[in-house]
């Protein structure tokens, strides 16, 4: 009786689990995806160098002839997915001090402006160039406006507290008195992926992709890039 018993409770048991909604299941397979690398040019091959923050940057003066030249390659680890666009954003990072005499910085694109669009991006791994100039980032921004005074919409080019230098739409630190008071002109460097199948991919997890720190490899990733005038 006792083993009938153990036989129908087993019986039962695997009736239930065969049952089992896997819908329900919080365990789910892994879903294809793709990533990216983006480095500023000529510097990620230099075994650990820093590829991520100010690697290059644009120069205080000759700034009609400057660029920054950069590279980018998407990964499909698995190869599941292809990769059929790659948009480039950029944020510019105003610096300033207001009227109570704290430091202030603000986005002027709300986390970045499409500045480049690589239509027809090479095959898995492979690199794709583009550069930046002072010019583009102008042209995205020139319109932008901060209240600095907390009240009145300024342009940022055209802020009379702190006028450009001739011949320069960006510029460095501010220094007053011996004292900074506003840094330089930042920009922050982002990209979104369009899959072949119409997937999106933006941003990461922060704590891992977005900041590794290893040497460039196959597998290596980022989510964005930092430069700013000196």
């Amino acid at each position: 009786m006792k083993q009938l018993f153990l036989y129908s409770l087993t019986a039962a048991v695997m009736l239930l689990v065969g049952c089992q909604d896997e819908s329900l299941n919080p365990n789910k397979p892994w879903e294809p995806g793709v990533h990216a690398l983006g480095v500023f040019d000529g510097v990620a091959e230099t075994a650990k160098a820093n590829f991520a923050a100010n690697a290059r940057n644009f120069p205080l003066t000759g700034q009609d002839a400057s660029k920054i030249d950069f590279k980018i390659r998407w990964v499909s680890l698995d190869n599941k997915l292809t990769v059929s666009k790659i948009v480039i954003k950029v944020d510019m990072i105003e610096s300033y001090t207001d009227p109570d005499g704290n430091p202030k910085t603000v986005s002027l694109g709300g986390g970045g402006k499409i500045v480049k669009t690589i239509d027809a991006p090479t095959a898995n791994r492979q690199w794709n160039a583009f550069s930046l100039s002072p010019a583009d980032i102008y042209t995205l921004y020139k319109d932008a406006t901060v209240k600095y005074d907390k009240v009145n919409a300024v342009k940022v080019f055209e802020n009379p507290a702190r006028p450009r230098p001739a011949g320069a739409r960006l510029q460095g630190a501010q220094v007053v008195g011996g004292k900074t008071v506003a840094t330089a002109d930042a920009f922050v460097i982002t990209w979104e992926l369009t899959t072949t199948d119409g997937l999106v991919f933006k941003v990461w997890n922060e704590d891992s992709i977005c900041l590794d720190p290893t040497p460039v490899s196959q597998a290596n990733s980022n989510c964005r890039l930092n430069f700013t005038v000196r």
